[in-house]
């Protein structure tokens, strides 16, 4: 409906407003140039169906169904289009100079403001140097942060009210202006500086780990945090965490598949077994490792085909077990070791392997190799919906994403 048409025109609202309190709704009428009337006469334009109408309203909204000419709408889309037309700066500067927080907290429930309008607003924000569940008012707010922002919230309503909520937003829906947003927020600011209250750890752990937290905010985090850090992938702060020199970040480092060359080379004396199986390879460091480090090399997923072929032809057990769990081996050379019957359980995990190859495995009798099938997201669902009716693989069924996708799409329920 076009409702710029409006104009000098009168309104009927039955029941209450919503996303907009009364006074608002009736300033931006003034913008308009529309009126509200109490009651209905042959001179309103248009009849809003709003919440928590009383039974006379739902009474009188009836009647006017079935009586009046007029158009009968609902709520939602009339407040949105009356959103559109706040000036942005002008509330800003309402707000600042009145600090009526009220009205503030009430448009930052409001989902019809832009996400730059918020965020703006946000910083206004008083939060009583109290937490972000701390009282009523913080909760809203902390609620409307969460709702605003979590895409399917209509399946787990309760997620606004707890702080795993805000972690598990950060962690599904963050981006930088959210991430920057949150990191501002004086309670998340404050524990920061002064570490005390354990509560928000899961919400610094979802930011320390978030690949597009920037790096002004790692910093910030990394005294209680170098650990995590040293999980991230793509890492951040590099340097900064291997000029601490510890040695349990240095093992986390040596294990991350985004560490530099030269931060792999520092390492490589140190933990030469690591680096050989999950650091980025080029031929010096694979050809400097390959005399001792063989199966090592043969579990990283950087090999390059030739780099594989090499440790293929040294026809070492251990090297040929490593790369038939590998999932970036070549299929050929998947081909050739699942044709010498020797490396089935390792092969059983591999989600790169064929399907009528894993189908082939499921009529082995080695629990090692049904149970590796069990969980690789790659066997097929018949073969999968077997395994289920033995026990011993049971649980390993039901916790593949791929069988529980199943699951979920066909509508049929666990068994």
């Amino acid at each position: 409906m076009n409702y710029e048409a409006l104009s000098g025109e009168s309104i009927l609202l039955l029941g209450k407003t919503r996303a907009l309190n009364s006074e608002e709704f009736d300033t931006l009428l003034k913008l308009h140039k529309i009126t509200r009337v109490g009651s209905y006469s042959e001179d309103v334009a248009l009849i809003i169906e709003g919440r928590m109408m009383n039974p006379y309203e739902q009474s009188e909204s009836a009647r006017l169904y079935e009586e009046s000419q007029t158009p009968i709408v609902e709520l939602s889309p009339f407040e949105e289009w009356l959103c559109r037309s706040i000036e942005p700066n002008r509330l800003l500067m309402s707000l600042k100079l009145s600090r009526n927080q009220e009205r503030l907290v009430d448009f930052l429930q409001n989902p019809y403001i832009t996400d730059e309008l918020f965020f703006k607003l946000l910083k206004l924000y008083d939060w009583q140097n109290e937490g972000l569940f701390d009282n009523d008012t913080n909760r809203d707010v902390t609620a409307s942060i969460i709702g605003r922002f979590y895409a399917d919230l209509d399946r787990n309503h309760n997620v606004q009210y707890a702080m795993s909520g805000l972690a598990h937003l950060i962690e599904r829906y963050g981006n930088p202006e959210l991430i920057n947003a949150i990191i501002e927020l004086s309670p998340i600011a404050n524990e920061i500086k002064n570490p005390k209250d354990r509560s928000l750890n899961g919400v610094l752990d979802a930011i320390a780990l978030h690949p597009d937290t920037q790096e002004s905010i790692l910093r910030l985090l990394l005294e209680e945090r170098a650990v995590l850090l040293a999980h991230r992938e793509p890492l951040g702060l590099e340097r900064e965490l291997l000029a601490l020199q510890n040695e349990e970040i240095n093992s986390l480092l040596a294990q991350n598949a985004t560490l530099s060359r030269e931060g792999a080379l520092q390492l490589e004396s140190a933990y030469p077994q690591l680096i050989a199986s999950k650091t980025l390879l080029d031929e010096d460091r694979f050809e400097r490792l390959l005399e001792k480090y063989a199966a090592n090399l043969a579990a990283n997923p950087s090999l390059s085909p030739a780099m594989q072929q090499k440790l293929y032809s040294l026809n070492d057990d251990r090297v040929l077990g490593a790369l038939a769990s590998n999932p970036m081996t070549l299929s050929e050379i998947l081909g050739h070791l699942f044709e010498r019957g020797e490396f089935s359980d390792s092969l059983a995990s591999n989600p790169s392997l064929s399907s009528d190859k894993l189908e082939s495995l499921a009529s082995s009798t080695d629990p090692e190799v049904l149970s590796a099938l069990a969980a690789n997201t790659a066997t097929p669902i018949d073969t999968l919906y077997q395994l289920s009716l033995d026990r011993r693989f049971e649980r390993a069924v039901k916790t593949n994403p791929t069988f529980g996708k199943h699951i979920q799409t066909h509508n049929i329920g666990w068994f």
